[in-house]
């Protein structure tokens, strides 16, 4: 099993509960150490929930949405193509 350290951002890729367990725990100690890239790349790294990917999308917009989060959970919730309605 691939380290969080080692993950690199999948977009195709689901992860398990563990694995989110995992990048949620490396991400809250890169911030309590104020290791900011560290938190940034986690951030990135780590699916967002699909209702948060819609309000992203909305306010920032969908390219800055693809281009800063994981957005597979809400690809499997309202279907690949959610974002071409954004």
């Amino acid at each position: 099993m691939t380290t969080v350290l080692e993950m690199e951002r999948d977009l195709t890729r689901k992860y398990t509960e563990e694995e989110r367990d995992a990048m949620f725990d490396a991400y809250i100690e890169a911030c309590e150490t104020g290791n900011n890239a560290e938190a940034d790349r986690l951030l990135q790294l780590m699916p967002i929930h699909p209702r948060m990917a819609k309000i992203v999308a909305k306010v920032m917009g969908r390219e800055y949405l693809q281009a800063h989060f994981n957005i597979t959970r809400a690809n499997e919730a309202f279907g690949e193509d959610w974002l071409n309605g954004q």
